[in-house]
């Protein structure tokens, strides 16, 4: 498998030199957007790096005891096509096309697509022994991760891991509109052969995957919404703020805290999901405003401390959900399933840092 065919190949670029990466890399939300478009139009020092042949990568992100190691290659976007590459979110098409249109405007670095896959054990081989070697790069990097390159050039001695990336599926864990763009691209340029994606390729349990939580605008009447969980849910009262689980959600209302468990029978697919089964059966039906009010369902990040979220609801006498990210196992079945997963539903960590690379 291994060639200029292969769905996974090294790439040549040029890569930022120690001495200017930690003023030239960035967080992806810093200059960018979740599509990956450079949102200020940063001007790129080219001085800042060095040219690089054909390689591949074993990058870590590590902040404390977190370690997030992967690979980072070009996969081909003809596997995207092919539906090797699969995802688990909707794409807004003029999101897409304004990508399309910058990135044939733009030479700034490329954003890394986040990449899940099985792992097998010339990819579990290869990121565990690069780690015990010199790095390429190693910087103190953007949010507190240190960021650490190994190159493993390439040759004979990587061909096992190329068609073992191959030979897998790929599952997109973040940036789902880049891949889109990417594949627009490809289409309008005719389909060339050549033509890639540069991603970071993470084992399906190889980044953290946290929940968005919903918050219920007020006025809420406690009891009313108590009576939308009977049938599908089990309702527990309960003196502290429970911790979320797959299948088991927080929520607290009336200044007080239940614990509200998934008893309804699961569809298959994204449908069979917490979140999906609390919208269906309880935030789709729930009361409308009182005149002169607008009733509104937030999705907030998991990370939003509680109080906070607590003195929202306080304040307006409204109710929140909290709940628990479903596996990366439950986001692959979806995947698999040619599915979406309802809107903000779960997210990766880390993003990969932007600006590393330029290509060639």
């Amino acid at each position: 498998m291994t060639g200029a065919m292969s769905a996974v190949r090294p790439f040549p670029a040029h890569l930022v030199r120690q001495d200017h990466a930690h003023r030239t890399v960035s967080a992806m939300s810093e200059s960018q957007d979740e599509s990956g478009v450079d949102l200020y139009g940063v001007a790129v020092d080219r001085s800042a790096y060095a040219e690089a042949p054909a390689s591949l990568y074993v990058y870590r992100q590590r902040r404390g005891d977190a370690s997030y190691a992967g690979i980072i290659c070009d996969v081909a976007v003809h596997a995207i096509a092919d539906g090797q590459v699969r995802g688990h979110e909707a794409v807004h098409q003029t999101r897409v096309d304004a990508l399309i249109w910058h990135h044939g405007r733009s030479n700034s670095p490329p954003a890394l697509v986040k990449l899940l896959h099985r792992a097998g054990p010339q990819f579990t081989r290869v990121v565990a022994a690069a780690q015990q070697t010199e790095p390429t790069l190693d910087f103190a990097g953007p949010h507190g991760f240190q960021q650490t390159l190994w190159r493993l050039g390439a040759g004979p001695g990587i061909d096992p891991l190329i068609d073992e990336l191959a030979a897998t599926r790929l599952y997109i864990a973040d940036g789902h509109h880049r891949t889109a763009a990417a594949l627009g691209e490809w289409r309008i340029a005719g389909q060339p052969a050549e033509a890639g994606l540069l991603c970071a390729v993470y084992p399906a349990d190889g980044l953290t995957l946290s929940a968005f939580h919903r918050r219920v605008s007020g006025p809420v009447d406690p009891t009313r919404l108590l009576t939308l969980l009977d049938g599908a849910f089990r309702v527990r009262e309960v003196a502290v703020a429970p911790a979320p689980a797959v299948g088991s959600l927080g929520l607290y209302v009336g200044k007080r805290w239940y614990d509200v468990s998934v008893t309804a029978d699961r569809l298959p697919g994204a449908a069979g999901l917490d979140v999906a089964i609390l919208q269906s059966r309880v935030l789709d039906r729930l009361d409308p405003a009182p005149p002169g009010r607008v009733r509104t369902v937030d999705t907030i990040p998991a990370a939003t401390p509680l109080d906070t979220l607590l003195a929202r609801c306080d304040g307006d006498d409204g109710a929140l959900f909290t709940l628990a990210p479903p596996s990366a196992e439950a986001v692959i079945e979806v995947a698999d399933a040619g599915e979406v997963m309802p809107p903000k539903a779960t997210y990766f960590e880390p993003k990969p840092a932007a600006g590393m690379f330029l290509r060639r």
